[in-house]
């Protein structure tokens, strides 16, 4: 319980700072975006990947792993424009 209070205080305390933040211009995203995209990189690979080899074969696993590949280009190609 108090560590779902704890993920409950981080997500106002991160939505807050991105209200703050809007208004700063395209510094303010420069720094934020890559944390972002970070986070999610860094959730795949970690919890994910170790998951999808335990429970499938090697052709599903492949194309699972491809799959997060595809997710991890398409916020490359969202940075990008």
């Amino acid at each position: 319980l108090r560590l779902q209070l704890v993920t409950a205080v981080a997500a106002v305390a991160g939505a807050a700072c991105s209200l703050v933040a809007e208004g700063s211009g395209a510094a303010a995203v420069s720094g934020i975006l890559p944390f972002t995209a970070g986070g999610f990189i860094y959730l795949g690979t970690v919890s994910v990947i170790p998951e999808i080899l335990r429970n499938s074969g090697p052709c599903q696993a492949l194309l699972q792993l491809l799959a997060l590949l595809a997710g991890v280009a398409m916020m490359l190609l969202i940075a990008h424009y």
